[in-house]
C-alpha cells in the first residue's frame, strides 16, 4: 500500500486549525471550542479529495508563554508535527491580522525546508482583501483566503497541494488494522503507557488530572502488523462534567470505544477500581468489545507488599465480571510488562474471528443439558432445543426454547462461563439471544 500524505495543521490558538481539521477529515475529531488551547496533543484522522487519501495531523495552538507548561509541551508536539509531515498548512486568522506568534511559526516552519501553504481563515470570500497583504511578510509567494467553517477555499488549497504532493489514490485497498483504545479514568498514566508502548513521546505526559481532552490515533508498526491505537480523554461520570470541553472529549472516548477491536482499560494500581472504572467495563461491554485490563502503577505497591495474588482476588470479589477477562500488572514509569501488551491484544484480536459451527455448538448443548438443564419453574418444563450463532462481533449465540421468559439469569450465567470455558473466549464480551422455538 503506498504512504498517504501527512498535512500538519499549525498555527496559533483560535485560528480554526480544530475546524479546519474536522472539515477535512469530515468529521467531528477535534474538539472545536471558543477557549484557547483546547488542542494540546497532536490529533489524527484521515480524508479523501477526489480520490486521494492523505493524513492531517492537527497540533496544539503556540501561545508564546514560555513559563506556561503546556505552552512548552505544545512547541514540542508542534516540532514532531512538523518532522514527520509531508505537507504543512500555515493557518492565519484574517479577520484579527498578523500576529507575533504567526511571525515565530512561519520562521519554524520555513526553518524545516518542508512544503508549506499559508491560508488565511475566517474569510467569507474566496479573493484575498486588501487588508490581509500583510500577511505576504510571512515569506510565501500565494496567500489561500478560506473559511473552514463553511468550507470556502478549503478545495482550492487541497487542489494546490495534492496536485504536487499526493502519491496515494483511493483505489489502493487499505491494510488489516488491529485498532486498540486505552481507557480509564483521569490521571491513571494512560498517555504514559501509550509513549511506553510507542516508546517517543507522541501524547503529552503530566500528573495534571484531564490533559488529554481529544482522542488520538497513533498508527504503529509491530512485527511487521498494522496497529492503531486511540489514547482518550480521561472518562468521567456524567455528573462530574463540568463545562461543554469535557462534555465534548467524553464523547470522543465513547466514539474511540466504537472504533477499536480491543479496549485497554487502565486502573491505578494504588488506588484500586472504582465505581467509575465499573463504569467504564459497562460501557466497554455494552458495545461488546475485547478487553484486556492493566493495572498501572505497579512499581509504587512495594512498600505497602501488595500482591498480585491478593490484588487481583479484592478486584474479583468487588467485580466478578472481570476474571473473564486478561490482566496485565504493568509500569509506564519503568516499562515492565509493557512489551506483553501488544502481543496479548494481537493475540485476543485473532482469537474466535470465524463462527463456530452450528453442528459443533449443539453437540456441546447435549453435554451441557446432561450436566445441568434449566431448571422447572412453576411446575413447566424447560428445553432448550437449539442453539446457533447468529453473529460474529461481537459473537451472539442464540438459544431456542419452549418457554424463554422462565430462563433465569443463573442458569444464562451457567451458560455463558461453559461457552468461555469450551471455546477459549477469555477476553471476548459476547451476549445470549433466548428465543421461541
Amino acid at each position: 500500500m503506498g504512504k498517504n500524505t501527512k498535512i500538519a495543521i499549525i498555527g496559533r490558538p483560535n485560528v480554526g486549525k480544530s475546524t479546519l481539521f474536522n472539515r477535512l477529515s469530515s468529521s467531528r475529531i477535534s474538539i472545536v471550542d471558543e477557549t484557547e488551547g483546547v488542542t494540546r496533543d497532536r490529533v489524527y484522522a484521515s480524508g479523501e479529495w477526489i480520490n486521494h487519501k492523505f493524513d492531517i495531523i492537527d497540533t496544539g495552538g503556540f501561545i508564546g508563554d514560555n513559563n506556561d507548561f503546556f505552552n512548552q509541551k505544545i512547541k514540542e508536539q508542534i516540532g514532531h508535527a512538523i518532522e514527520e509531515c509531508d505537507v504543512i498548512i500555515m493557518l492565519v486568522d484574517g479577520k484579527d491580522g498578523l500576529n507575533p506568534a504567526d511571525r515565530f511559526l512561519s520562521q519554524l516552519i520555513k526553518k524545516s525546508s518542508k512544503p508549506s501553504f499559508l491560508a488565511i481563515n475566517k474569510n467569507d470570500s474566496s479573493k484575498i482583501d486588501e487588508n490581509l497583504h500583510e500577511f505576504y511578510e510571512l515569506g510565501w509567494d500565494q496567500l489561500f483566503s478560506i473559511s473552514a467553517l463553511n468550507g470556502s477555499g478549503v478545495g482550492e488549497l487541497l487542489d494546490e497541494i495534492l496536485k504536487t504532493y499526493s502519491s496515494n489514490l483511493m483505489d489502493e485497498v487499505e491494510e488489516n488494522i488491529l485498532s486498540i483504545s486505552i481507557v480509564g479514568m483521569p490521571n491513571v498514566g494512560k498517555s504514559s503507557i501509550l509513549n511506553a508502548i510507542i516508546q517517543k513521546d507522541q501524547a503529552i505526559v503530566s500528573d495534571i488530572a484531564g490533559t488529554t481532552r481529544d482522542s488520538i490515533d497513533t498508527n504503529i508498526k509491530w512485527h511487521g502488523k498494522q496497529i492503531r491505537i486511540i489514547d482518550t480523554a480521561g472518562l468521567r461520570k456524567k455528573s462530574k462534567i463540568d463545562d461543554s470541553i469535557e462534555f465534548y472529549s467524553s464523547l470522543r472516548a465513547m466514539d474511540a470505544l466504537l472504533r477499536s477491536d480491543i479496549v485497554l482499560l487502565v486502573i491505578d494500581a494504588i488506588k484500586g477500581i472504582s465505581k467509575q472504572d465499573k463504569s467504564i467495563v459497562n460501557e466497554v461491554l455494552k458495545k461488546g468489545k475485547r478487553l484486556i485490563i492493566l493495572i498501572n502503577k505497579w512499581d509504587l505497591t512495594g512498600e505497602s507488599n501488595i500482591s498480585a495474588d491478593s490484588f487481583k482476588q479484592e478486584m474479583y470479589y468487588d467485580f466478578p465480571l472481570l476474571q473473564n477477562y486478561p490482566l496485565l500488572f504493568v509500569s509506564a514509569k519503568t516499562k515492565k510488562r509493557i512489551s506483553n501488551i501488544l502481543e496479548s491484544a494481537w493475540e485476543l484480536f485473532n482469537k474466535n474471528v470465524s463462527k463456530i459451527s452450528t453442528k459443533e455448538l449443539n453437540n456441546w448443548l447435549e453435554k451441557v443439558l446432561i450436566q445441568y438443564s434449566p431448571p422447572a419453574v412453576q411446575g413447566k418444563l424447560i428445553k432448550i432445543k437449539f442453539v446457533e450463532q447468529v453473529h460474529i462481533n461481537p459473537p451472539i449465540f442464540a438459544f431456542f426454547t419452549n418457554y424463554p421468559k422462565l430462563i433465569s439469569v443463573s442458569y444464562k450465567r451457567f451458560l455463558m462461563n461453559k461457552l468461555r470455558e469450551s471455546f477459549d473466549l477469555n477476553g471476548i464480551t459476547f451476549k445470549l439471544s433466548i428465543r421461541k422455538g
